[in-house]
């Protein structure tokens, strides 16, 4: 049979039994569920027993890209990893990017399932058609770095995906890196390696992806190209990658002491942001395909850290996240993110953890004996890296910290951190709407089911401020129709946000399912019609912009629907206490929650009628706010219809 796009072929590896079995792609399944997240998905509904222990053998970890990664389609890097993650105990499909899916896909394959626990360190190589469980005692208590380089010199040309120290000791903090460009696995994905004993994963592939209608296919992807050159800001985005947009990010992010008090910016962009950011040393590299050479290596020219370099997706969020901490200027935010990436742990997690405490110290709450000695100055580097040493290896209170969010409530009980922190679904949110307002990325931090992530609101609005009709612009990129255009835009704020990130989502299922990066850089040049028309060409099944679409919205309700067994709803999607609480800037201004235009503030009841239109939106059960059957039908989801009704 012919593969178009696709591979045509899935691995299945039992890590305990040794069994290493290969198996054609479903192509039915496939073209239902586009790929990616979507075929992911669907399979582990199959393979993953409802209340499975996120690091039980029996847990999957399924690995692998959609349809356009490997076939030349502008930024099509996407790999992701999907499995019941342990630190909100939802399932999810992470997304990372660089060279792995590329090289998997060039070696035959789609995706990798991997299920059980190896009797001691192991690392699965696929190179081409030889696929090995190979022992990995020698890369064991090794950082990613160390790792990922090790297998590079055995294996040259190849993608790797490795764990470090975090991952090893289980930790719900631990995440895995792609070619020391990407993390993977927000939320304990390198914990589920680690309890697998599986220390990394190499592919290597000379073949090469089918393309049904190159002619038209080429045509598409120099449409893309071309936008892209014409685009009025690209040399900004070539010379400063994402930091392009310093400006709007800190904002969105927040910069803040425990999400209660707003620093002084200008102070901040000085020492550690943007204008410091133009003075270190950087060497630009990017994913195969990309529009724009956007991750970085970064180096140190002067202070205390002089020589020290770092590979990173993005300076930015060290350079956010350092600043919660207080630490002081960029090489202590560039030794913040190499040391967290080496070991392998959530920075977003780490710093929203550790600053709580720190605030729990400054308010008197705590003391050093309540965290097993450990130091508690903040604005010091060698105390952060002192707790990052303790957490990855879970010694003394790191033990604590390596659980997250359920470790604080464990230890300090739940009602201080739920009435202290943005928790929601066992994580803290990232967008902090009492700053940038409550626009897309910030409200869909209470729908997404994996729970908070940088990514929840698909593309979203990720620039503050936007005109109206440049938003309206976006709606009809993403595909919206012109009912939900209509029904979106009738709001005295003038965006129904709750409405609106429906198709905001349906964005980003398409983006992961495909293959496609989402990063803005890459995004904003991709319109629903461009992306159907390199589907269509690759793969040789002619879907219209509308059925892709349609096709999205399933492999949402999907998402859904595997969490709903797994015993999440409407209780899981409320908005934390804290949001409805002001925060005090530098100069002692009170900061309320409003909505994305600032127009005026928002209160409890504001939100949960949004979350009521989203799920009307959505065609599910208001009261409930899960999937109804007449939705399943309509989506061909009759399967998940026994689910719904234990449910």
């Amino acid at each position: 049979m012919d593969y178009f796009g696709y591979a045509g072929k899935e691995l299945y590896i039992d890590l305990t039994d040794g069994v290493i079995e290969e198996k054609p792609l479903n192509l039915d399944m496939a073209v239902k569920f586009l790929g990616g997240m979507g075929i992911q998905q669907r399979l582990l509904y199959d393979l993953l027993k409802p209340g499975t222990d996120p690091y039980s053998p029996e847990n999957p970890i399924i690995i692998g890209s959609g349809p356009l990664t490997g076939t030349g389609a502008p930024g099509s890097p996407r790999v992701m990893g999907t499995t019941k993650y342990p630190e909100t105990g939802a399932i999810g499909s992470a997304g990372g990017a660089m060279r792995f899916g590329f090289m998997l896909k060039f070696a035959g394959y789609d995706h990798i399932i991997i299920t059980g626990k190896a009797s001691k360190p192991v690392y699965i190589k696929i190179v081409n058609d030889d696929v090995k469980i190979c022992d990995a005692t020698h890369l064991w208590g090794k950082d990613i770095v160390e790792t990922t380089e090790n297998l590079w010199d055995v294996y040259g040309d190849c993608g790797v995906i490795a764990m470090g120290q975090a991952g090893e000791h289980l930790g719900n903090l631990a995440q895995a890196a792609c070619d020391l460009g990407s993390s993977l696995g927000r939320g304990g994905l390198a914990g589920i390696m680690g309890s697998k004993n599986l220390k990394a994963l190499v592919a290597s592939g000379t073949g090469s992806i089918k393309i049904a209608n190159a002619e038209r296919f080429n045509k598409a992807r120099e449409t893309l190209f071309e936008g892209a050159k014409r685009y009025a800001y690209h040399g900004d985005i070539v010379r400063y990658g994402i930091m392009q947009s310093w400006a709007n990010y800190r904002v969105q992010f927040g910069y803040t002491k425990n999400r209660t008090l707003v620093p002084d910016l200008k102070i901040i962009d000085k020492g550690i942001g943007f204008e410091a950011y133009k003075k270190l040393g950087k060497t630009a590299f990017g994913c195969p395909s990309c529009f724009i050479a956007d991750k970085e290596i970064v180096e140190m020219r002067s202070g205390r850290f002089k020589g020290l370099k770092w590979s990173t997706a993005a300076y930015l969020n060290a350079a956010i996240l350092s600043t919660r901490l207080d630490l002081k200027d960029s090489g202590e935010a560039v030794k913040f993110g190499e040391v967290t990436d080496r070991l392998g742990i959530d920075q977003l997690g780490f710093s929203d953890l550790l600053d709580f405490i720190f605030t729990l110290h400054e308010q008197g709450t705590i003391g050093r004996s309540d965290v097993g000695g450990l130091p508690l100055k903040r604005g010091d580097i060698d105390v952060v890296l002192t707790w990052l040493e303790k957490t990855a290896n879970r010694e003394g209170f790191g033990n604590v910290i390596a659980d997250s969010w359920q470790g604080l409530m464990n230890a300090f009980g739940e009602d201080l951190i739920k009435n202290s922190t943005a928790v929601i679904k066992g994580r803290e949110g990232i967008w902090e709407p009492r700053i940038s307002g409550l626009g897309t990325n910030e409200f869909a931090q209470l729908t997404y089911p994996r729970g908070p992530n940088a990514e929840s609101g698909g593309s979203g609005l990720y620039a503050l401020n936007q005109p109206i009709e440049t938003v309206r612009r976006h709606a009809e990129r993403m595909g919206m129709s012109k009912e939900a255009i209509d029904r979106s835009f009738d709001s005295p704020l003038k965006i129904n946000i709750g409405r609106f990130v429906t198709s905001s989502e349906h964005w980003l299922a398409l983006f992961n399912s495909l293959g496609i990066c989402n990063r803005h850089v890459n995004n904003r040049f991709y319109h629903i019609d461009i992306i159907a028309e390199l589907y269509s060409a690759a793969t040789g099944i002619d879907l219209s912009p509308q059925e892709l679409i349609k096709y999205s919205e399933r492999v949402w309700n999907l998402f859904k629907m595997i969490n709903v067994r797994e015993g999440f709803s409407k209780k899981d999607d409320e908005p934390p206490e804290v949001w409805f609480q002001p925060m005090v800037t530098h100069e002692g201004k009170e900061l309320y929650m409003m909505d994305y235009y600032k127009t005026r503030r928002l209160t409890r009841e504001d939100v949960e009628q949004w979350l009521r239109d989203y799920y009307n939106e959505r065609g599910w059960n208001i009261e409930t706010g899960i999937p109804t059957k007449e939705k399943l039908v309509e989506l061909g989801l009759e399967e998940m219809i026994p689910s719904l009704q234990k449910k």
